[in-house]
């Protein structure tokens, strides 16, 4: 296994249990009628960082027991795998942000019904946190074309 399909597999692992937590806490907040902006951002903070913590340390230790360079030079598949992947990734997040933009007015709509002491602070959270689970969704998406891509050529 090359070292960048070990860094996906990785970063996939994490992403799926850290950002799956925090948006499945988010969508719960939603549907309990409780979002507080700060304190989402605070946990947000929180999950980008642990996820650091995790994916760092375990892609250094993934090399080193694997006796592999860290950062080697790619060769050409790695290359086309990536250009592959990131074409992927790229494709989900433009869908899935003109997605976002044909729902604002539904969203801006449930802000005003849930939170009328303030539906545009409710509106913003709402939204900002639509472009950051679509951002996770894209990029792992990417990676998982990664490691499909790195098992077919195996």
């Amino acid at each position: 296994m090359t070292m960048r399909e070990k860094v996906a597999w990785i970063s996939t692992l994490t992403s799926l249990v850290i950002f799956g937590w925090y948006f499945l806490s988010v969508w719960a907040d939603f549907a309990a009628n409780r979002l507080d902006g700060d304190v989402l951002f605070w946990r947000f903070i929180w999950c980008t960082g642990i996820a650091l913590a995790i994916m760092l340390p375990a892609s250094l230790l993934a090399a080193r027991l694997g006796r592999q360079e860290f950062d080697p030079v790619p060769d050409e598949l790695e290359r086309g795998v990536e250009r592959g992947a990131y074409r992927i990734g790229l494709v989900c997040l433009e869908l899935s942000l003109v997605g976002i933009v044909l729902v604002s007015r539904w969203v801006t709509d449930m802000a005003r019904a849930d939170y009328p002491a303030d539906p545009a602070g409710a509106t913003a959270v709402m939204l900002v946190n639509l472009v950051l689970f679509v951002m996770a969704a894209s990029a792992l998406a990417r990676e998982i074309a990664v490691i499909v891509q790195f098992r077919r050529y195996a």
